[in-house]
């Protein structure tokens, strides 16, 4: 089975595919020892103010990103005379969205906690990251061209410096504010490495200046993109503020730790989706038996594995949580039970969101984006106060469920019903154990 999957799958991908899973298990591995000994170091109350502070951070990420990550590769490719102007418009958008989201950020939480809050400076830290994430327009052309072997390399090697540091604070003792500025510091030594990537590539374009009409054109197709993506950051963010608002910043400490283990099993579905990808949107133009029976083969996929993690996570998951993070993050583990539920859910809502790309169903994208987030919030004010961090994450595995299978009541020639049903049958897992 491993075989024929590589050679139906891997083969497509080796490259770009490749130095993404690299620099996916790279962050895993090394990502994971350190944080374990940076949230050991700092306890739950700060780790809850800083992952408060990052939340907000995601909550206005919109202004930098402005959707154009999933439109520029394309216009790269399609426009490749117009390269070098295209980088310097894209560029400049994404500096005065950065600097459009810094300051909404300090203006309206100062209205909300008031000026004199000290979260607010460690919210100036971290937003100011927003500027120097223009020079992903660089990663943008890097993908066009096949290349972004680049960006990776730029990229694990910010992350390694910065877990480097992360790890000198601990050794000396240092204060929150230095490690709530890694984050921008990882951005600014990405943008750098990004930057002499692109000078020192002989197949570089000349940059032109900032071109108005170019950048409506851009920003007319990538904004609906963004609507969605963002919807979906502050869905995933938005159950740390109000746990921190309702419970306080040592309960979020201990939920954050949770999310973010929950977070590192993502790994597997982006990276086999983006495996997937090519093939079934391939098959998708040509040959609607094949397109059905690549969604067949990768939905069971994930469903196994998703099944796998959840009964590791639930038997194992209080143990580990406890080794790995102590008594003064006592709770996680139960929390990490509930929410690792989510795991199937949330590998098929990635997986199906691939799809409606492919059939570009961008307004259903936004509503199942939307009510997610609504059930969401709905659930955590209802759940949180009567039972704690284990309602946020009860919450959350109801309105990942809502979100996921919503699509079953799209109307299409697929039966999602039916694809989603299709691991637990019988046949279907003997034929997917053969691969036929």
């Amino acid at each position: 089975m491993i075989k024929h999957l590589i050679n139906k799958v891997g083969r497509e991908l080796l490259g770009n595919s490749m130095w993404l899973l690299i620099d996916k298990i790279f962050r895993l591995a090394l990502g994971l020892f350190v944080s374990v000994i940076v949230a050991r170091y700092l306890g739950a109350e700060r780790v809850g103010i800083w992952n408060y502070a990052l939340a907000i951070f995601a909550f206005f990420s919109f202004f930098p990103s402005l959707g154009l990550e999933y439109i520029a590769p394309r216009e790269f490719v399609k426009e490749d005379r117009k390269a070098g102007e295209m980088i310097s418009t894209i560029w400049i958008l994404k500096i005065l969205g950065g600097s459009l989201g810094v300051l909404f950020a300090l203006i309206i939480m100062s209205i909300i906690k008031g000026p004199s809050d000290p979260i607010i400076f460690l919210i100036f830290i971290v937003t100011s990251g927003f500027l120097f994430q223009s020079f992903d327009v660089i990663d943008y052309y890097f993908q066009s061209k096949l290349s972004q072997k680049r960006s990776v390399i730029a990229r694990m090697i910010a992350f390694a410096v910065i877990a480097t540091y992360k790890s000198i604070l601990v050794y000396k003792g240092a204060d929150l504010v230095w490690f709530v500025a890694s984050s921008t510091f990882e951005f600014f030594i990405a943008a750098i490495g990004l930057t002499i990537a692109f000078w020192s590539w002989s197949e570089k374009p000349p940059l032109f200046k900032f071109n108005w009409s170019l950048a409506k054109s851009l920003l007319k197709d990538s904004l609906p993109f963004s609507a969605s993506a963002i919807l979906l950051l502050i869905y995933y963010r938005v159950d740390q503020i109000m746990v921190t608002e309702m419970l306080g910043e040592a309960e979020n400490g201990i939920y954050s730790i949770t999310v973010k283990f929950f977070e590192y099993f993502m790994v597997l579905p982006y990276v086999l989706v983006s495996s997937f990808y090519p093939v079934i949107s391939k098959s998708y133009h040509e040959d609607e038996t094949k397109f059905k029976a690549g969604l067949k083969q990768l939905y069971s996929l994930l469903t196994y594995l998703a099944i796998a993690a959840i009964l590791g996570l639930w038997f194992l998951g209080p143990w580990v949580m406890e080794f790995l993070y102590g008594d003064e993050f006592k709770g996680s583990g139960e929390a990490l039970q509930i929410i690792s539920l989510s795991i199937y859910p949330v590998f098929l809502g990635i997986a199906s969101g691939n799809y409606l790309i492919i059939r570009n169903k961008k307004r259903f994208t936004f509503i199942r984006s939307f009510a997610g987030l609504v059930i969401n919030i709905i659930l955590n004010f209802s759940f949180i106060p009567i039972m704690g961090i284990e309602g946020a994450a009860w919450a959350s595995l109801v309105s990942n469920c809502v979100s996921t299978f919503m699509i079953i009541f799209i109307k299409d020639n697929h039966n999602h019903l039916q694809l989603f049903l299709s691991p637990f049958n019988v046949k279907s897992i003997r034929r997917f154990f053969k691969y036929e």
